[in-house]
């Protein structure tokens, strides 16, 4: 009697934050087309839970069998890998809307081979995964609507992961610079934008000594190519 009291009362208090994250949840892509009775029935078919991370906190590690759709109500994450030298390299920062490990939780009995960190505070709600990809014994429509959902997610998870391959690919130092703010612009539908990385975190995801890095930066504002100002660049003809 005990335990149950004690369960109702978790799900009450989850049931109140999801409630005060809601606008925010009904605006994610995972529940695109779903009207309010749907989207409030599918979070609780799926138990979904909201997580607070703190940051520099890991959210998933290397090596985790991952059971959970992890979507990004506020804050921002790292997705990043350690080389055998324990160099880091940053694959991706995931922002507000975003989801964790898609990929991963698709494929059966595989481990994750990247970190999930916490850049600030980070809330993330959670939904179990096995219940998002089963069929409710009535076929409702909102399981459908979502499946579609989530396969349009990952599509467009493979087109950045090309565009990060683009990038890192390059011979130089410049023209992995040049080659990321390029897609930025284009990403942006705009000249001027702003990046989420700092310096060492830039470095990082291009796989690149910062030193370097900065040093070809204040070379192409000096040929009149770029200006930038912190995280705010501008690609100037």
């Amino acid at each position: 009697m005990y335990v149950q009291k004690l369960h109702d009362c978790i799900m009450i208090f989850e049931m109140e934050r999801l409630e005060k994250f809601y606008n925010q949840i009904k605006n994610s892509p995972v529940f695109f087309g779903m009207n309010d009775e749907e989207l409030k029935g599918l979070l609780e078919c799926f138990n979904a839970r909201i997580r607070k991370y703190e940051k520099d906190e890991m959210i998933i590690r290397q090596g985790d069998m991952i059971s959970n759709i992890y979507l990004i109500i506020d804050g921002e994450v790292n997705i990043e890998k350690d080389s055998y030298w324990g160099r880091r390299i940053i694959i991706s920062r995931l922002t507000k809307n975003d989801n964790l490990a898609l990929s991963f939780v698709g494929s059966k009995d595989v481990e994750s081979s990247v970190d999930a960190i916490a850049v600030k505070d980070t809330l993330i709600l959670v939904l179990g995964y096995e219940k998002c990809t089963s069929m409710c014994q009535n076929a409702c429509t909102r399981h459908k609507v979502l499946i579609n959902n989530l396969f349009q997610i990952l599509s467009k998870e493979n087109i950045e992961l090309i565009q990060k391959i683009e990038n890192v690919s390059q011979k130089t130092i410049r023209d992995k610079l040049m080659t990321y703010l390029s897609n930025e612009a284009q990403k942006n539908h705009s000249n001027s934008f702003d990046i989420h990385f700092n310096r060492q975190d830039l470095a990082d995801y291009l796989n690149v000594d910062r030193s370097a890095m900065s040093f070809e930066l204040s070379k192409l504002q000096k040929e009149g190519l770029i200006e930038y100002n912190k995280n705010h660049f501008e690609l100037l003809s």
